[in-house]
């Protein structure tokens, strides 16, 4: 009986979200040209549209304009702390450039291999910052493992040699 009636009704997708797909009747996803775009982080990226960040944060925003909050004056934050310095927990980026720039240096290896040294630092902290989530994941994968195998004695990740590994990388750092 129901195909008596389908070539009468017209399939309609039913599913909204914010995630810039949207459903077609043959299950198939469509993205809008913004959905994989590569966005710079950090203070004053480009996040689409509305007010661009600045160091700190977005000044000119919802909050501000309709809900009428008022953004912290850190100077009087620090005052009012009587004592105890208020600091931000991610300090923006040095601008290379504007360092290279500073020290007025005329040998143009010299430039190239102060710049490389300094760049290494952001390279590390990159690093360092994409294995985190990776260290989560293999935490769970091991989990499951040994949620399907408590009795195995099978290691899955080195977690001594890297542990070994970052106690060397703390002491090359240390003052």
């Amino acid at each position: 009986m129901a195909n008596k009636y389908k070539y009468k009704l017209k399939e309609e997708s039913t599913i909204s979200s914010d995630s810039g797909f949207t459903s077609g009747g043959t299950g198939e996803n469509y993205a809008s040209k913004y959905a994989f775009k590569k966005i710079k982080e950090g203070p004053g990226a480009t996040l689409g549209p509305g007010p661009k960040a600045g160091p700190e944060g977005v000044k000119d925003n919802v909050y501000v304009k309709k809900f009428k909050y008022k953004l912290v004056d850190r100077p009087a934050l620090n005052k009012a702390a009587k004592g105890i310095e208020v600091k931000a927990l991610w300090e923006a980026n040095t601008n290379v450039e504007e360092f290279i720039t500073g020290l007025n240096i005329t040998n143009p290896d010299n430039k190239k291999f102060i710049t490389s040294r300094i760049l290494g630092f952001d390279e590390l902290e990159t690093k360092l910052n994409e294995l985190i989530p990776l260290l989560q994941q293999a935490k769970h994968k091991t989990m499951d493992f040994y949620r399907q195998d408590p009795n195995s004695f099978t290691v899955l990740y080195g977690t001594d040699i890297a542990n070994d590994y970052l106690n060397d990388l703390l002491e090359l750092f240390k003052d």
